[in-house]
């Protein structure tokens, strides 16, 4: 027993890379939450991903698809099926959704089953953000071994985005699609550290059909490295390419285009809507703060290959940052902020326990901040007709997420707690500089990694915790 403890010991405070065994602890504490709840937009991603292939089979083809789906929004609505929301998004996002219904679309045809009505059928839908989560991994593997991060340091930047609670929450509860324009990013992002200018155009021109946010990378990153505006100009209609490209089959001016048109005026109003005044009128602080970073970059001459590779981490990192905290945005976005903090925690990684305590506090704050102010998000609720349903019935008071937040002062304080996610991951950009990063020897991740695994995966519970106890005790 001495020896087997020993053993243990040694494991655990080794220098090794993760394995089998980390990846077990972790899919055994993310599976808690990723088979319990069901998010209503992610259950309108299951119809999407059928919808895909109704529209060519039987609604008139994929140029009339987001007709197509308002047609389907209705009949859900009028027969009281889950998920009924607009067809909001660029088209690359149903391609991929389609890509992965196709087995699903072909099951329930086949027997009749209405998509969202089923737990299986909806966890294989969900289940695509686990292959995009295990692609993004590999990938920060590979950026990270491609500006000399060790190979065991590189796995473990992969691992740290896997475990974060971005992850957990954002995925593991809300099962949001994010994570499917970040592989292009990070493919970008390679691309910029090789100085391969038409692939950085062509995968930031892919990732930002997914979802705007990487252009606040892309724009930066541009021009540390072009100093001439017209060309600046010209590579940023080339990054909209893919975008305006997959919206021509789309007929203009449809039903179905003005809503969507009218949910993007929305988006726009709420990301111009945080301001500073300034003189007699009043400027959005995004403004002010991307256009900050561009015009440092535009200013900056990169001395060597050394710098570049920095600033390919550092600037990532605080463009996200900067983006998410400037305007009123929606909770599962700051997601797009976990990829490069791991990258930045494995580059640095001479301050890496430092940086792993602030990271976790932060994102701790941040999701505990947002179970009190956006809490319908991670309602316990959403586990109706998943399996804690299926074990142990609906209870009949079910203690929403809500009224604790309410019991615990989670909805009076969650400004309080987004200030702790706002200081300390501030700390880990303050610490990380370009120019003061170094890289660590031999550093000791594993425990830290534990105990953050164990703390993330533990708020990530909560919603499923509120629905079990609800059958044995009422608030």
């Amino acid at each position: 027993m001495a020896r087997i403890r020993q053993e243990f010991k040694n494991w655990f405070v080794c220098a090794k890379a993760p394995g089998i065994a980390d990846y077990v602890l972790f899919f055994g504490l993310f599976l808690i939450p990723f088979i319990t709840i069901m998010y209503g937009d992610t259950r309108a991603f299951v119809h999407y991903g059928v919808n895909f292939w109704k529209c060519i089979t039987q609604g008139g083809g994929l140029h009339n698809f987001y007709e197509y789906g308002n047609d389907m929004l209705a009949f859900y609505r009028e027969n009281g099926i889950g998920g009924a929301y607009e067809v909001i998004y660029d088209f690359p996002v149903y391609i991929v959704l389609g890509i992965w219904g196709f087995p699903l679309w072909i099951v329930c045809s086949k027997f009749g089953i209405e998509e969202t009505s089923d737990m299986w059928t909806m966890l294989y839908s969900k289940s695509v953000y686990i292959a995009a989560l295990l692609i993004v991994v590999y990938l920060i593997y590979k950026v990270c071994r491609n500006i000399g991060v060790d190979d065991a340091m590189a796995k473990w930047a992969g691992f740290l985005f896997l475990s974060s609670e971005m992850v957990f929450v954002q995925i593991g509860i809300a099962g949001q699609l994010d994570v499917f324009g970040m592989p292009f990013t990070l493919l970008a992002i390679y691309s910029f550290q090789n100085k391969n200018r038409w692939r950085f155009l062509l995968f930031f021109s892919i990732a930002v059909s997914f979802k705007q946010f990487p252009l606040f990378i892309f724009l930066p990153l541009v021009m540390l490295i072009e100093k001439n505006a017209l060309k600046i100009a010209l590579d940023t209609v080339i990054v909209f390419a893919v975008t305006i490209l997959s919206g021509l089959p789309f007929p203009k001016g449809t039903e179905a285009m003005q809503v969507k048109d009218e949910v993007r005026g929305h988006f726009m109003q709420a990301f111009l809507g945080v301001k500073a005044p300034l003189h007699n009128s009043a400027v959005p602080i995004i403004v002010l703060l991307i256009g900050g970073i561009c015009v440092f970059c535009y200013l900056k001459n990169l001395r060597d290959d050394m710098e570049r590779e920095q600033y390919s981490v550092f600037i990532p990192a605080l463009s996200m940052f900067v983006l998410f905290i400037s305007f009123d945005s929606n909770p599962y976005w700051f997601i797009h902020l976990a990829p490069f903090l791991a990258i930045l925690a494995a580059y640095n990684s001479s301050r890496f326990h430092q940086l792993m305590l602030f990271e976790t506090v932060g994102m701790l704050c941040l999701a505990l901040s947002q179970f009190g102010a956006n809490y319908w998000v991670y309602e316990s609720y959403w586990a109706k007709g998943m399996i804690l349903e299926k074990l142990f019935g609906y209870p009949e008071n079910l203690i929403t997420l809500e009224r604790f937040g309410a019991g615990v002062g989670l909805d009076e304080y969650y400004g309080v707690l987004f200030a702790g996610f706002v200081l300390c991951i501030g700390t880990c950009l303050a610490i990380s500089l370009p120019g003061k990063m170094k890289k660590g020897a031999n550093v000791i991740v594993r425990p830290y990694s534990a105990l953050r695994l164990v703390l993330n995966a533990g708020v990530s519970w909560i919603p499923a915790f509120l629905f079990v106890i609800s059958h044995y005790i009422s608030l």
